[in-house]
């Protein structure tokens, strides 16, 4: 295993641990698997801030995750010296955004497609909860927001998926 996520004990955490070896073993890459094992690290410290077991989850745990990943701030934000002034403005060479102390929509969706593949692996395994705590997202017509979508034409406005 390219990556062993561990408890407060030192423990690996099984749960995730079995969910990698099948995710590494599928063929993803060890860049997949760092990415999916910190966006589960974040996840189980949540569990563990709110006094809930990762079997016990509900769509309300999810929701307050992405709230608190909505306001929260990046832990490199605690060190960063010299590009703090540059945080979030354009560069005006390359006119990319510098990125900022916040995370964007982006790594939330990604946060949470990767807990939705957690537990539709424990479900598919008939363990852990019953049904899956993350709802997807779905946009008009009852599909997932802007599927199917013509790379011609502008997105809809509206539909995010957080």
């Amino acid at each position: 295993m390219p990556w062993v996520l561990r408890d407060g004990l030192g423990e690996p955490v099984t749960p995730v641990q079995t969910f990698l070896q099948d995710f590494t073993a599928r063929g993803n890459s060890a860049g997949s698997v760092r990415s999916y094992a910190m966006d589960l690290l974040r996840w189980w410290r949540f569990l563990l801030a709110v006094g809930v077991a990762w079997d016990h989850v509900t769509s309300a745990e999810v929701r307050d995750f992405v709230l608190w990943f909505r306001q929260a701030a990046k832990p490199i934000a605690a060190v960063r010296k010299q590009s703090a002034r540059t945080a979030g403005t354009v560069n005006p060479i390359t006119r990319k955004t510098y990125l900022d102390d916040k995370y964007k929509p982006a790594t939330i969706r990604h946060s949470n497609a990767v807990l939705r593949s957690f537990y539709d692996y424990w479900i598919e395994r008939g363990e852990g909860p019953m049904f899956n705590p993350v709802v997807r997202e779905l946009g008009r017509g009852g599909s997932r927001a802007n599927a199917r979508h013509n790379p011609l034409q502008p997105f809809r406005s509206g539909t995010s998926s957080i």
